[in-house]
């Protein structure tokens, strides 16, 4: 049944959600410590979901975290010492083989230029064109027959594995560099990082890593000299190069684009790091709602209207589950993520502050300096949604004001201050 409800009583709801667009919604009793008194009511949570296409209010604070989470590990803060910017720092993006020619955009706009030929489907294999950015043919495969879907969706799922791999591989060259046993070189120096998982337009996911060197004395202190942000750098672009695992169906490995940029030196684009890295934190996989939730049905990824490339790789992904070499993928479960199955951000425990301090903060900073008697409660869940379907509306209307309201204030003290 549809509950009618009056403007107060809609926005009084959203208010108690924290402006969330789908709560949580529970039910329970509230008990009084104090005087037993019992007290029965409907409660609404916040969903605290990542993604700005399902809750753009939580994925707006969500964002708002990792860029804490992220820049205190680069300049400090939140109990990390404005010190660590000393220390050897890089930025790494780590990218997917090819596994067939797709349709992309250069530098200069075009796509992929060339002598006319064909592949041994008929198919051209280039192509003269010059793509717009928001073109959905980017990414898709020149020839749907020669490319590799089944390589790429396997790519996805041990991406993961293949950094953890290469993230030990670089340490047990760092306890070389330093000539100590590799399982001595915590004693000397520890090699922090924080990383995002981006899928590219081709549906493949690529890494951005925050990598920063330490020492092992006081917390954040600094490395052994001899451990420098050239020795890293050099250490990193061999590995990448070079280290594989062995999966399913033969080896993964790094594709050729890599990138290595040292943030130790950079002017101040620390933060812009930072804001780079959690801007893909709110994303889905193609930043649609397509991709936004599991599926429960191969019928659903049929439906979809979405780019045939990434519609093939999800089909894909919901097929290999058949083969019993692969059960521990999971493909099918991961296939709104083209296979992928590892988590959108992770980072070593000593990089920076964590997402739950940072909860855990703002729950003590809501918390009333005043409370009465003491309540305890017993809930349990009792479905997604505000009972009056206007509240979703209003909500993310009133998201939309509060985030241009942020905007606008922010502009009018830029303006201020430059004009001083």
């Amino acid at each position: 049944m549809i509950h009618r409800k009056s403007t107060h009583e809609l926005v009084k709801d959203i208010n108690e959600a924290g402006g969330c667009s789908h709560p949580i919604r529970l039910r329970g009793e509230f008990v009084n410590v104090a005087t037993g008194e019992v007290n029965e009511r409907p409660l609404l949570v916040a969903c605290k979901d990542r993604r700005a296409v399902l809750c753009p209010s939580c994925s707006y604070l969500y964002k708002a975290d990792a860029w804490i989470v992220v820049s205190t590990g680069l300049i400090g803060g939140k109990g990390v010492p404005a010190s660590i910017s000393d220390h050897p720092r890089l930025f790494l993006t780590l990218t997917a083989p090819s596994f067939g020619t797709v349709h992309a955009r250069k530098s200069d706009g075009s796509c992929q230029p060339g002598r006319l030929r064909f592949c041994k489907h008929g198919r051209v294999q280039s192509c003269s064109r010059h793509h717009d950015d928001a073109d959905s043919e980017i990414g898709s495969p020149l020839c749907d027959f020669c490319y590799c879907f089944a390589d790429a969706v396997l790519w996805n799922a041990e991406s993961s594995r293949l950094w953890n791999r290469t993230f030990e591989q670089i340490r047990r060259r760092l306890a070389i560099a330093l000539g100590v046993p590799f399982e001595e070189l915590s004693q000397h120096a520890r090699l922090n990082y924080l990383k995002v998982a981006e899928f590219q337009r081709r549906g493949l996911a690529h890494f951005h890593v925050v990598l920063r060197l330490d020492g092992t004395g006081e917390p954040f202190s600094p490395p052994p000299p001899e451990l420098t942000t050239e020795l890293l750098a050099s250490i990193i672009h061999s590995v990448a190069k070079e280290f594989s695992v062995t999966g399913p169906r033969g080896t993964i490995s790094w594709g050729r684009q890599m990138q290595v940029s040292d943030a130790s030196t950079l002017d101040r684009d620390d933060l812009r790091i930072a804001a780079y890295v959690a801007k893909y934190a709110t994303k889905s996989a193609d930043g649609s709602l397509d991709f936004a939730r599991r599926f429960n049905a191969r019928s659903e990824i049929l439906k979809l209207n979405a780019p045939s490339h990434l519609q093939q790789l999800a089909l894909t992904a919901w097929d290999l589950a058949q083969d019993p070499s692969l059960e521990s993928l999971n493909t099918r479960g991961h296939a709104h993520a083209f296979g992928f199955r590892g988590q959108l951000i992770t980072k070593s425990r000593h990089y920076s502050t964590r997402f739950q301090d940072l909860r855990d903060a703002r729950a003590e900073h809501m918390k009333s300096p005043h409370s009465d008697d003491p309540v305890e409660g017993s809930f349990s869940y009792d479905g997604r949604g505000y009972d009056d379907p206007r509240a979703t509306a209003i909500a993310e209307f009133l998201h939309q004001l509060s985030v241009e309201s942020r905007k606008s204030t922010s502009i009018g003290i830029t303006g201020a201050t430059d004009g001083e």
